[in-house]
């Protein structure tokens, strides 16, 4: 099923803790080589149809979801039950990081001064 982990190549890099990629769908796919230093652009081989492709996460998810109209070709090698199980994945995935955001957490009101003790500005003149 997942062959992110563990794989024997030498020149596959999986490990989303070096890179901090994160995404349950890079387990589906062989992380080959980064393109660049930055951004999340990766070679990677599909693990169903073993194509090598080009692209992020969001291109990872399109191929492997069957998500038309995303710039990549679509994976014709994931079964209908493997789909569903992968939408679940990502669907969790995309709860659990929804519900650990930073929220804006409401501060307590700072008490006001009175305006009547505040001095009147001296007027500059030109």
């Amino acid at each position: 099923m997942a062959s992110g982990e563990g794989s024997s190549s030498g020149a596959s890099v999986s490990s989303s803790v070096l890179t901090g990629d994160i995404g349950p769908l890079w387990d589906y796919v062989t992380r080959l080589e980064k393109t660049s230093e930055i951004g999340g652009t990766w070679r990677f081989q599909c693990t169903f149809c073993n194509e090598i492709r080009l692209g992020t996460y969001s291109r990872v998810k399109a191929h492997l979801l069957q998500l038309r109209n995303h710039g990549i070709a679509i994976c014709k090698k994931v079964t209908r039950s493997q789909k569903i199980e992968m939408e679940k994945l990502e669907e969790e995935f995309d709860i659990s990081k929804k519900n650990s955001r930073t929220r804006e957490v409401p501060l307590p009101c700072a008490t006001t001064t009175s305006t009547t003790n505040k001095r009147p500005r001296a007027s500059s003149s030109t």
